[in-house]
């Protein structure tokens, strides 16, 4: 009895290691063809990171590397998508380069830029209504003009008082964010707004606005750039250039079907044809990477807006960027 005991204790043993080792291969297999979740940031714009459709290409490209998209948005701005991204809720995010220069100040984001398209120049500037009479930068003296603090709206005050001739003694400016802006701006409680994309539609179709002061006037530098988490950028640099391949390959579908892309654009944000079309104008440039000459540039847009009080601190944004070419 003792011999055949034995017997079957060790068969019992070989038996239970045996389906603990498949247990095991299982999980990882498992583990190994789990999909990695890329949680993009969606604003509330007309940029392919936001327009981007399962079964186009920035779905695929993802796929085909093992990963899947999460789409959280849309925020109103940068700032708060940011605010998400260093709270580890999302991986990837969209903005301009001066809002990610306002977010550096006092090292506490933790991102880094790894791509950017051209500032849009002629959807992003001063708005004001005819009345306001407002046709230029020296026709600022006096007003109330709304911007966001230390982002877009705020530097682009200044570029156009710049311009202008005028010290910023001369306005009142009043901070608020956008979502607050554009009513106070429609009710007439400022006389201007310095405000973009989608906002600037806005104010350009609904409200009767006319865009006196764009960003072209000013030489404004304020590119639009993306974003990623350190995190992520040190887990997955390789997906970082996928999502960068893939939002080109976008922007360019996007282009070729204007009336499908200004669909999209009414669908996500429930405007009206005439400002979807209205946001499409300069949204849909070429991606490119960032080399030294951007680097430069960009610190001298971060130098411009400390020296102008923007910003509290100097921020150092070159070793904040990524040249995405390099993340193969």
């Amino acid at each position: 009895m003792r011999k055949i005991s034995l017997h079957l204790l060790l068969v019992i043993l070989l038996v239970t290691l045996s389906a603990c080792g498949k247990a095991g291969q299982a999980k990882q297999a498992s583990a190994e063809n789990e999909a990695v979740p890329v949680r993009l940031g969606i604003l509330r714009s007309a940029q392919p990171l936001s327009l981007s459709e399962e079964g186009g290409p920035l779905y695929k490209r993802l796929e085909a590397a093992g990963a899947s998209i999460e789409k959280t948005g849309g925020f109103a701005a940068m700032s708060p998508a940011i605010e998400a991204l260093n709270a580890g809720s999302i991986d990837i995010t969209i903005g301009s380069i001066t809002a990610a220069i306002s977010a550096l100040v006092g090292g506490s984001s933790e991102f880094t830029i790894f791509a950017k398209q051209p500032g849009d120049q002629d959807n992003q500037g001063i708005v004001a209504k005819p009345e306001a009479g407002i046709k230029g930068p020296s026709d600022l003296r006096g007003k109330k003009i709304a911007v966001n603090r230390g982002g877009t709206g705020e530097y682009l005050l200044y570029k156009a008082l710049e311009k202008g001739g005028l010290d910023a003694s001369e306005v009142e400016i009043v901070y608020l964010p956008p979502t607050e802006a554009g009513p106070a701006f429609e009710s007439g409680q400022v006389d201007a707004w310095a405000t973009w994309g989608s906002f600037t539609a806005v104010a350009l179709v609904d409200f009767g606005a006319e865009l006196v002061i764009s960003a072209g006037d000013i030489e404004s530098e304020n590119d639009t750039v993306y974003i990623v988490r350190n995190g992520f950028l040190k887990e997955h640099p390789e997906l970082v250039h996928e999502v960068f391949e893939g939002l080109n390959e976008e922007s360019a579908l996007l282009s070729g079907d204007v009336d499908h892309t200004v669909q999209l654009i009414q669908d996500i944000q429930g405007v009206s044809e005439a400002v979807a079309r209205q946001q499409l104008e300069g949204s849909l440039y070429p991606f490119d990477s960032i080399d030294d000459t951007v680097r430069q540039r960009w610190q001298a847009v971060a130098d411009y807006m400390f020296e102008k009080g923007i910003i509290p601190n100097e921020v150092d944004v070159l070793s904040n960027t990524v040249d995405v070419r390099t993340l193969k």
